[in-house]
């Protein structure tokens, strides 16, 4: 059985894992419902930039950035990531009085006072070749809703960052494109901290699974086809973190408006950061149904991949509008 999958996109790597657990999972029963399951695998993603599904039914780079934000933030507030992420609504035993068990942005930047991330830009700069430049997010205390992710472990090897994420357990379908995502985007923050330019990612999994449930919808995705090797744009070189700060002022701005008004937006300077505020822009509007007003953002984004992926969301939009008014109409 092939536990080792080694690709250079997102999509190409899903593919593989999607037909591994369907083919060769055995079947189990968690608590969760029934899945189909393969112990034991490792991803690698040669090209950590291939971070986001260019198929038309995992395409997740809102809600992705959405949770990255969420992570980067510190914050464990259910609200803030329910706004990107139904499923933090939908199971109300995730929160207790509003806060989310085992978020990963306070273990991140606050664990028993420590800022775990922070270590590690200072470990790898103090040491290159250190093997100690680790984040734990596991903690012993964990009972119920215990964080997926383990660890992080990021290396400097012939003048690239690495990261290995240690998974105990990893839904193929829901979870890891997300993770991915995540995980990749913090790589590279990290090697733009250092200077230096990201590596193969790594992403070592217990159990690797696929719920019954999404089984079909996996299959449907394999259908489907992708754009070979594309990438996000490269982030700017130079310490991220004041653009990062400046992110998440306003992401908290556009999250919280009572009504989106571009033109009250202080936007970042760089445009891969103005790229990504924008990508925050067309999920309020479409919070507020102005699918309409979606076009103007777009036409604003200088990266094509953006604007490709945006295109893309707004012709479903309008299809799903078009399909209701048929509808009502019939």
């Amino acid at each position: 059985m092939k536990r080792y999958i080694v690709e250079k996109t997102m999509d190409d790597l899903m593919q593989e894992a999607y037909t591994l657990i369907i083919d060769e999972g055995l079947s189990i029963s968690p608590s969760k419902g029934d899945a189909k399951e393969i112990f034991g695998c490792l991803l690698e993603l040669t090209n950590p930039r291939a971070r986001v599904s260019r198929s038309q039914s995992r395409q997740r780079i809102i809600s992705a950035l959405g949770e990255l934000l969420w992570y980067l933030s510190g914050s464990d507030d259910v609200d803030q990531i329910a706004h990107y992420v139904d499923y933090y609504k939908k199971d109300p035993s995730l929160s207790i009085d509003g806060h989310v068990t085992g978020a990963y942005g306070p273990r991140l930047f606050n664990f028993d006072g420590i800022n775990q991330l922070q270590n590690v830009v200072d470990r790898l700069r103090t040491n290159p070749d250190s093997r100690n430049a680790v984040i734990q997010v596991f903690d012993h205390q964990d009972t119920e809703n215990a964080p997926c992710t383990l660890a992080l472990q990021f290396v400097i090897r012939e003048g690239k960052l690495l990261l290995m994420v240690s998974m105990r357990s990893n839904d193929v379908y829901l979870g890891l494109p997300h993770d991915l995502f995540a995980f990749t985007m913090l790589q590279e923050l990290v090697a733009r901290s250092l200077g230096i330019e990201p590596g193969s990612y790594f992403h070592s999994v217990g159990s690797f699974h696929l719920y019954e449930q999404n089984e079909s919808a996996a299959g449907s995705y394999l259908a489907e086809g992708w754009q070979d090797e594309a990438a996000m744009p490269v982030m700017p070189l130079g310490d991220p973190w004041d653009d990062i700060r400046e992110l998440l002022r306003l992401e908290e701005e556009i999250r919280l408006c009572e009504r989106l008004e571009l033109t009250n937006l202080k936007l970042p300077a760089d445009l891969y950061w103005r790229d990504l505020a924008y990508l925050l822009c067309v999920l309020k509007l479409l919070r507020e149904s102005r699918v309409s007003d979606i076009p103007s953002v777009s036409a604003n984004i200088e990266s094509k991949y953006f604007r490709e992926i945006l295109l893309e969301r707004i012709d479903k939009e309008l299809w799903k509008e078009s399909s209701v008014s048929e509808r009502r109409q019939g």
